[in-house]
């Protein structure tokens, strides 16, 4: 499984970056729409003005009550798609079709810019550090 580049920014894709901000930003939002009831029940509860006529407007104690069912109702579902969509991703094999294909040295060589001499001592060695520069590429290899 491909790992994520996610304390890395300066290697994600703008679509990466601009996926993850949206899904933040949604999230954050998400949040806080869920919490204002509550929010605005604690305010009423210690008495701020503003926040008892917002209470008594939306029908009170009872609409806030409905309201939590209708957001336990909400996350419920929300919980349950996602552990579906988690037994679905560990339990089904994706199709043959979707296999990556084998790659040999010479592609591996070109890939890393570095020699089949290098890359044989490397794999031969119980120990490698590879250092890499600000883009991802390969520096240096030391073995041992």
């Amino acid at each position: 499984m491909q790992k994520l580049i996610i304390n890395k920014p300066h290697l994600q894709s703008k679509l990466q970056k601009c996926g993850a901000f949206c899904v933040a930003a949604f999230s954050w939002l998400l949040w806080l729409y869920f919490l204002l009831p509550l929010l605005t029940l604690a305010g009423w509860l210690m008495g701020v003005k503003s926040l008892s006529n917002e209470v008594r407007w939306f029908g009170g104690y009872k609409t806030l009550l409905e309201l939590l069912q209708i957001y336990g109702g909400v996350v419920g579902v929300i919980a349950l798609l996602w552990i579906v969509w988690s037994l679905l991703r560990k339990f089904v094999k994706p199709p043959a079709a979707n296999a990556k294909p084998v790659v040999d040295n010479q592609q591996l060589c070109g890939y890393f810019q570095i020699d089949a001499e290098q890359l044989a001592r490397g794999k031969a060695a119980k120990l490698v550090t590879v250092s890499f520069d600000e883009s991802g590429h390969i520096k240096a290899i030391r073995e041992g």
